[in-house]
């Protein structure tokens, strides 16, 4: 591999890794305080009410797997380990597993407008071209846009275990609400990778990223 590839590749993870990390963690961290928020401790017992990184990373889903796909130049795709709650212990069983979901993806949401903030901020200034640290910040920010951006899509699939699975099921009867949370998960993640591989998720992740984008002044 021509060694300019291999810098720009090595650039790219130094870059998005970081960021994916912590977008990922904060994810995790916004379903374990919406569930102490709603009543259940169980995430705060395990010790999963913190942005602390070693204790919501899966070393291949957090790590390894994102890697590859930054190596690769193709799609980013990665897990943490899933935040336990008890539904006995919520005030509203059926809708604050929905709310509990649903924090994960509004979390990343959020992050994306810190970083549209930011970067519009930088590019108001001038500093966003003027190289040096700033520019780095600029880099960091933009794969902030679109990681963001790639979660909340990613994770609002209505296939289990993901987040949209559960919000989905809150809106449905509770036959159909059973089988969808118990669909088999092997034939769930072949489904997603389909999905993946398929584009399906281009259009509404292109949508979010180009708004991201055109808001922070890079368009």
């Amino acid at each position: 591999m021509d060694a300019a590839l291999i810098i720009e590749k090595l650039e790219v993870v130094l870059a998005a890794g970081p960021v994916f990390l912590f977008s990922l963690v904060f994810h995790e961290y916004a379903h374990a305080l919406a569930a102490h928020r709603l009543g259940d401790s169980t995430a705060a017992w395990s010790g999963r009410l913190t942005m602390n990184p070693s204790v919501h990373i899966d070393p291949i889903g957090s790590i390894a797997m994102p890697m590859v796909g930054m190596l690769m130049g193709g799609f980013i795709f990665g897990w943490a380990k899933p935040v336990p709650f008890n539904p006995r212990n919520l005030r509203n069983a059926p809708r604050d597993t929905m709310l509990i979901a649903l924090a994960g993806p509004v979390s990343n949401l959020i992050l994306l407008i810190v970083c549209v903030a930011a970067t519009r901020a930088l590019v108001l200034s001038g500093m966003a071209t003027g190289g040096g640290l700033a520019e780095i910040l600029v880099q960091m920010l933009v794969w902030g846009i679109y990681i963001n951006a790639l979660l909340a899509v990613f994770n609002m699939i209505p296939l289990p275990p993901l987040d949209g699975s559960k919000v989905l099921a809150y809106f449905l009867d509770s036959g159909t609400a059973s089988r969808l949370l118990s669909f088999n998960p092997m034939m769930s993640f072949v489904l997603i990778i389909l999905l993946v591989s398929w584009g399906l998720l281009d259009g509404p992740l292109s949508l979010l990223t180009g708004i991201g984008l055109e808001l922070g002044g890079l368009r």
